[in-house]
């Protein structure tokens, strides 16, 4: 995260000249690793345990 965060006036100056979107990018992978990551990885390894996605009901692995 630090990286990102370090590194985040270069990748607007390289958006603002190239104009693809990369901070926003950025902004949404920092959002995602610090939010949805781990609920992914959980349902990621009880797939890789039980062969099978997960239901509501099933509990996932702690990480």
């Amino acid at each position: 995260m630090q990286y990102l965060s370090d590194q985040r006036s270069r990748w607007e100056e390289s958006d603002a000249w190239a104009d693809q979107g990369i901070a926003a990018a950025v902004r949404d992978f920092e959002h995602y690793i610090a939010g949805g990551l781990a609920t992914d990885l959980r349902i990621y390894l009880y797939w890789l345990e039980e062969r099978k996605s997960p239901t509501p009901d099933d509990r996932l692995p702690r990480l």
